[in-house]
């Protein structure tokens, strides 16, 4: 009978009395390590099976807060303290620098592994990558950290589309470029309605 694949990963699997299953084998063993959920920014012993404090960090990319893309080059070998439970992660707040801390930081970053080590070698390594960039609603509680330098903006352009609390996404609205007087006048009653209106258009205020 000859080699079959599995319908999704396509991984070789040889008939029951094949000969020679060292090269599909190998094959499947290669094809996995190059799928990113698997191999992309893993997180790995040094030695196999451990032999010093030391892990291994292979190459790949992620991505950024502002949806670009951003590459690691790994990182081999790479210490970690001894009898201890550390978190290893690239800090976005930092071009994506590699750190080894005792926790994951409140602010951006990429989440690879918690690695145990024991007195002289690596107990045991923990994935904690995020294979898949979820699409749709944010989940209840999650706050959004800011950075405090460049700053953020919201829509990039007046023409773009915004809006809040259910009301329909509406372009920029126009509120002219009037100035208040010394004491209220049919001027200053437009600048108010103007105000109101964008706030309504936005959905800000009912």
């Amino acid at each position: 009978m000859s080699t079959t694949y599995t319908p999704n990963a396509k991984l070789a699997m040889p008939a029951i009395g094949d000969t020679g299953w060292a090269v599909p084998i190998n094959a499947n063993s290669a094809a996995l390590d190059m799928l990113a959920p698997v191999g992309n920014l893993a997180v790995t012993t040094f030695e196999i099976p451990s032999a010093s404090l030391n892990v291994a960090i292979s190459p790949g990319s992620y991505i950024k807060q502002d949806g670009s893309i951003g590459t690691f080059p790994g990182a081999t070998p790479q210490p970690v303290t001894a009898s201890t439970t550390q978190v290893l992660y690239l800090d976005l707040t930092n071009a994506g620098a590699l750190v080894v801390a005792a926790a994951y930081p409140p602010t951006s970053h990429v989440r690879l592994a918690t690695v145990i080590a024991g007195v002289s070698s690596i107990s045991s390594i923990v994935d904690n990558r995020q294979c898949f960039h979820v699409v749709g609603s944010w989940a209840d509680g999650v706050n959004i950290s800011l950075g405090s330098g460049t700053g953020t903006q919201i829509g990039t352009a007046p023409t773009q589309k915004l809006g809040f609390f259910g009301k329909a996404p509406t372009t920029q609205p126009a509120m002219g470029a009037a100035t208040a007087g010394a004491s209220y006048t049919n001027n200053e009653q437009a600048m108010l309605q103007a105000v109101y209106s964008a706030v309504r258009a936005l959905g800000l205020g009912s």
